[in-house]
């Protein structure tokens, strides 16, 4: 039986979790804010793939009292935070005791964003590690319920990129076994950017104009050609940093018919969310790395760049508890 250690229980965490668990993995979950609801109702799932179900998994406070009721240790580390690069301390510093007490654990990466991958392998260096891009729609209504919709699609692959690791191959196993649908890629960074045209597009754009993805594209007869635009410059800087031949316009129309066979209204995306629900947005690792390597490769990026800046001031505004207000400046005029 596999042992595994969920960090991050927001809806792509708690997802996950019910994947493994229904694939007969024992899972403990590291959960803070919802640590007394999960423990005591565990988690509910309403999917349209897999129906409705409560699953309880065990329950942690912490990685250290994760680590303990399992005889310090998991076969598998799984992080499903949010990516926040400039926080203290990063979920890469987090996870220190589960490794230190499983010191043969394999390091899983479902996050949003590139370049996350960095801090883990300095950190750990002996350690096994998979990138995971997921494409799992879900929103976390409550601290301890889900809803997701349309597929359970799981990219894997090793970091550094290598080709046919068997580690990487039964991890996936692993996930088809529960029901999801895993694909494992000799180099998973294509991929990540594959998933970051509609990331870093739909993410701010939602964000900002407070639509779906679907509801946006139907506002204005100008927002079809808004969002490719984006995703041209996006599909540019990725071609500056992988090479030519990476990545071409067959993504960004895989990406736009995705987002058009949706139902009325769309998806709302993850800094969508965190924006209602009055969070701090993934604003760095979505687009803002895009915009900071657009500047390394000298490629234009004028549209990104403009919703980099806007979101962030958002994502500071809400950060300062008072979206939308001027607080105390002296009013024009």
């Amino acid at each position: 039986m596999a042992r595994v250690l969920i960090f991050g229980t927001g809806s792509i965490g708690t997802l996950y979790a019910y994947v493994l668990w229904r694939a007969g993995a024992s899972v403990v979950c590291v959960c803070r804010s919802n640590y007394r609801e999960a423990k005591e109702n565990g988690f509910t799932i309403r999917s349209t793939i897999f129906g409705d179900h409560t699953f309880k998994p065990e329950i942690a406070l912490s990685i250290d009292n994760a680590g303990a009721s399992h005889n310090h240790h998991f076969d598998y580390v799984i992080v499903c935070t949010k990516a926040f690069p400039d926080s203290k301390p990063n979920p890469a510093e987090l996870i220190a005791p589960a490794i230190e007490s499983s010191p043969g654990a394999t390091i899983i990466l479902i996050q949003n964003g590139i370049g996350i991958e960095e801090p883990y392998a300095q950190l750990y260096p002996n350690n096994f590690i998979i990138s995971a891009v997921t494409y799992s729609p879900s929103t976390q209504v409550s601290p301890v319920e889900i809803r997701h919709t349309e597929s359970v699609r799981l990219c894997v692959g090793s970091f550094p990129a290598a080709k046919d690791d068997p580690r990487v191959a039964h991890f996936s196993e692993l996930i088809n076994l529960g029901g999801g649908r895993a694909e494992t890629y000799p180099d998973i960074q294509i991929e990540r950017w594959k998933k970051l045209i509609a990331n870093a597009t739909w993410n701010p754009i939602c964000s900002l104009s407070r639509c779906r993805d679907v509801e946006f594209l139907s506002a204005s007869p100008f927002a079809f050609d808004c969002a490719k635009d984006v995703m041209r410059e996006i599909v540019a800087v990725g071609v500056a940093v992988l090479g030519p031949g990476a990545l071409d316009g067959s993504a960004i129309d895989a990406q736009l018919e995705r987002t058009a066979n949706r139902a009325w209204p769309g998806v709302e995306p993850s800094m969508m969310s965190d924006m209602l629900s009055g969070k701090r947005m993934e604003t760095m690792a979505i687009i803002g790395e895009v915009v900071r390597l657009a500047r390394k490769h000298a490629v234009s990026t004028p549209r990104t760049e403009t919703l980099y800046v806007l979101v962030s001031a958002l994502d500071w505004a809400i950060q300062q508890k008072h979206p939308g207000s001027s607080g105390n400046l002296t009013k024009a005029g």
